[in-house]
């Protein structure tokens, strides 16, 4: 029995697995519709009553005893603090469920009714509706539901009611009672061993037979209140907009759609599949004739071989009564059947399916019997197709010559060669008999011939033949029109001989052959055309095969005899080009071989070159040409001074060769083969160059003594060209000359003396003639730093001296320094300090040196300043 505790709470804390914010619905009328199976979070209302209320224990809606005969009744006395739940079950299966968790505290008690969205909570209130299911807590554990298999890991047996089955499109209302007054939050979660929950309509596949109608049923979530429907795959609906009794009728299997629509919004889109399964088409196969004892070879066709499969017979009006056996079974579509009566046998072949039904197919069997007996002349020759075959049977009307291919009214036939035959009878019901026959061969001709045969070159062959098979023959044989038995053949190549015997009756017999096999002609080499050089031998080989074989006979031109093996060599040295022949021989018909060579002579080469300038002044290059014949130069070699080489060039160009005479030798090989050599003493002449070189005089020259005397002193000249920029004369062919250059003035003059060897070799002497100044002074002893524009500064004036050893004082009538200046090109401008100096006279001094020879000069002199 439960204890009420009014004075003591105890406050757990519950994880919530929630699809949102938890709701509170304390109102049947606010129930909480549940539209998926995850978990549903919700808060423990306090101080509440139900509402409606729920009619008191004992009553239709709320009986004392519970609807699964298990634990106690539904709600007692004093139940309070409710939340309102539709479960809206879209598919079949148990309704399991579960609220609150393991290890929890509190009594949790419910009840659940069927639910009708109209009439659902009045029907409650009114004592109207029997509960699906309740449970009155045996254990403060906060924690119960509805379970499939007994109380879930850490459930009480008390607190869990057995799970109720249900079907898609169900609804139902729970009212939970929080009768401890907890607080918190508790999860409502459903199982997913149980049957699904959720919002949405639905309705089961259905499966019909090809041609079949199928009446859909839309099942709606109980929580709809004014759902329409439209139909979006239409093929063969009845009604569009149907929910109930629609019928649909497609030719293949089909996914349909039905969009629901409740209070102006879409709410569930309904999907489900009519399959559409194919009638049955059996086919038993083409009715059969055969004869008693034949196998009868069922061969049924199934449109499906998942269908089910199965052979029945009727044997009516066969008496007596045959026995009828099958292998493997009457279920297997290529069974074979045996029979023991003749007659008319009918065989049906059933298909069929759980939807369509079964399909039957017949296939009708004639068994009959038929005796047939068949006998044969034999050909007249071996091979030839007069041989005859004659069958008979009285019951046939048909006869057949190839094994039942094709058929004839005939029963006889003359178109036969020896062999075996299948010959076959036919009745008019079509019961077929066959039999072998021989038709055999007459003794065959056969022939026989003489021996392969080997003959030389030029030779005779003998050839026989001989047959039986007949009392008297002819031969053919492929080369003659004669048909005797003995040919002679003189045959120029090898060659098969092929011979028949015919005898009295123009049988033939097989061709033979008769190879006649030449010995090979003689057949060999001489040693290729040769050439040598003058005094040198050479060898000739020749070599021979074919014919009889050694010992071979060897004949040269040359004298030579030689007998015996395949090979002979000569040696012989010319001193003209001679042509050689041998002949070879063996001891048979053979036709002798004649071979020809030829030994040439070549003449040695005479070495020859040219050089375009054999006489040249050092440095000398020379370019020297081989001009050998070319048609006996086919390799060079040049050495120059012993020390310059060069290979296989027809044009060549030394080294750089100083004064000197040099040797030219040349080694020269012919395309023959042939080496002569030459050398060509002092071929080349190397001069020295002449050197310019000349001194002058007087050195140094002075502006006022320009007269100066050229002594030329070169090497090797022997004309001379002079050149004087300036100087009179300006040129001339002397060996010394003397030249003039310009008085009192000073420059710079180009000499120029060009020297010319005897071998017009030349050099030149290019020289720069120096005209000095003699040293000169000019210093002007007034001039006027007064600001206006003329003679406003001082300056000194010098020629000859070292611009850069000069140095200038000025001084005052006191002997005090007023300028210095180390520049000669820098003027003075009367001013000391940065101050104008007062009119008068100053004194002045300057120290420089010559500059040729640094001969020291001092000049003074004064100045006057006028203003």
């Amino acid at each position: 029995m439960r204890l009420i505790l009014t004075s003591i709470f105890i406050i757990i804390g519950l994880v919530s697995f929630s699809q949102g914010a938890p709701t509170a619905s304390n109102a049947c009328n606010q129930a909480q519709n549940i539209c998926n199976s995850i978990p549903v979070p919700f808060p423990l209302t306090t101080g509440a009553s139900p509402n409606p209320v729920v009619p008191p224990s004992g009553s239709f809606s709320n009986p004392n005893t519970n609807p699964a005969g298990v634990n106690a009744g539904c709600l007692f006395a004093g139940e309070l603090n409710p939340n309102w739940f539709v479960l809206n079950v879209t598919s079949n299966g148990q309704l399991e469920f579960q609220i609150g968790a393991p290890g929890g505290a509190g009594f949790f008690d419910w009840e659940l009714w069927p639910y009708d969205p109209v009439t659902g909570c009045s029907d409650i209130q009114n004592n109207l509706v029997a509960p699906a299911a309740c449970n009155w807590n045996a254990s403060s554990a906060g924690f119960t539901g509805m379970s499939s298999s007994g109380p879930p890991p850490g459930g009480v047996a008390g607190n869990f009611q057995p799970s109720i089955p249900v079907l898609a499109g169900q609804a139902y209302i729970l009212m939970f009672s929080n009768y401890s007054a907890q607080s918190g939050v508790v999860n409502l979660t459903f199982p997913n061993t149980g049957a699904s929950i959720g919002c949405s309509g639905g309705t089961p596949d259905q499966t019909i037979c090809s041609g079949d109608t199928a009446i859909v049923d839309l099942m709606l979530s109980s929580g709809w209140i004014n759902a329409t429907a439209t139909w979006l795959v239409t093929n063969n609906v009845s009604d569009v907009t149907g929910i109930t009794g629609v019928m649909v009728n497609p030719t293949d299997t089909t996914d349909y759609l039905v969009e629901i629509v409740d209070q102006g919004s879409v709410v569930d889109t309904i999907e489900f599949t009519i399959n559409v399964v194919d009638q049955p088409s059996p086919n038993a196969g083409l009715d059969q004739s055969l004869c008693i004892g034949d196998p009868i070879n069922l061969a049924g066709i199934a449109s499906d071989i998942s269908n089910t499969l199965l052979w029945t017979y009727s044997a009516a009006g066969i008496l007596p009564a045959p026995t009828v056996n099958v292998v493997p079974n009457w279920s297997d579509p290529n069974a074979v059947v045996s029979v023991n009566q003749l007659g008319i046998y009918e065989f049906y072949f059933r298909e069929g399916n759980s939807t369509c039904g079964d399909v039957y197919d017949t296939m009708m069997v004639s068994v009959e019997d038929l005796n047939i007996v068949a006998s044969s002349i034999n050909p007249s020759c071996q091979g030839v197709a007069d041989g005859e075959i004659h069958i008979t049977s009285l019951e046939a009307d048909q006869y057949s010559f190839d094994g039942g291919i094709t058929w004839q009214v005939d029963s006889f036939a003359v178109v036969f060669t020896a062999g075996t035959y299948t010959v076959c009878a036919k009745s008019p019901l079509g019961c077929e008999k066959c039999v072998d026959v021989d038709v055999i061969n007459p003794p065959d001709v056969v022939i026989s011939v003489s021996n392969d045969t080997l003959i030389c070159e030029n030779g005779t062959a003998y050839l026989s033949a001989s047959a039986i098979g007949g009392t008297s023959f002819i031969y053919h044989w492929d080369h003659t029109t004669d048909t005797s038995a003995n040919q002679v053949v003189n045959p120029l190549i090898p060659t098969t001989y092929t011979v028949y015997a015919e005898n009295e009756n123009g049988c033939l017999s097989a061709p033979l052959s008769i190879d006649v096999t030449l010995l090979p002609p003689l057949t060999g080499s001489i040693s290729a055309w040769d050439t040598i050089c003058p005094t040198y031998s050479t060898d000739i080989s020749a070599s021979v095969v074919g014919g009889l074989g050694a010992p071979y006979n060897f004949v040269w031109s040359s004298g030579d005899i030689h007998n015996g093996i395949g090979n002979h060599t000569i040696n012989v040295d010319p001193s003209i080009t001679t042509d050689y022949t041998l002949t070879i021989t063996d001891g048979c018909e053979s036709s002798p071989l004649v071979l020809t060579t030829n030994v040439a002579v070549s003449p040695l080469p005479v070495p020859q070159y040219t050089v375009l300038d054999p006489n040249q002044c050092e440095p000398a290059i020379f370019t020297i040409v081989n001009s050998t014949d070319p048609n006996m130069s086919q390799y060079n070699y040049w050495l120059i001074n012993g020390n310059q080489e060069f290979l296989n060039e027809d044009t060549i160009v030394t080294d750089v060769l100083m004064a000197g005479l040099y040797d030219i030798q040349m080694i020269i090989t012919s395309f023959e083969g042939c080496v002569d050599s030459l050398t060509f003493i002092d071929a080349l002449n190397v001069r020295p160059k002449p050197i310019a070189d000349f001194k002058h005089s007087p050195n140094p020259v002075m502006m006022f003594n320009t007269t100066v005397n050229f002594q030329n002193h070169s090497f090797y000249g022997d004309t001379y060209q002079w050149y004087f920029d300036g100087g009179f004369p300006d040129q001339s062919t002397n060996e010394d000359v003397d030249v003039n250059f310009p008085d009192g003035v000073t420059g710079t003059y180009d000499i120029s003396l060009i020297v010319t060897s005897e071998l017009g070799c030349i050099d030149t002497m290019e020289y720069q003639l120096i005209v000095f100044p003699e040293v000169i002074i000019y210093a002007p002893n007034t001039f006027t730093p007064d600001g206006d524009e003329f003679n406003q500064s001082w300056l000194i004036h010098m020629e000859g001296i070292d611009p850069y050893d000069f140095e200038l004082l000025i001084f005052d009538r006191w002997g005090q320094i007023v300028w210095e200046s180390h520049d000669i090109t820098v003027p003075w401008d009367g001013m000391y300090k940065g101050k104008p100096l007062q009119e008068g006279m100053y004194n002045w001094i300057v120290r420089t040196k010559d500059i040729l020879n640094d001969g020291k000069y001092t000049y003074t002199g004064n100045v006057t300043i006028i203003k």
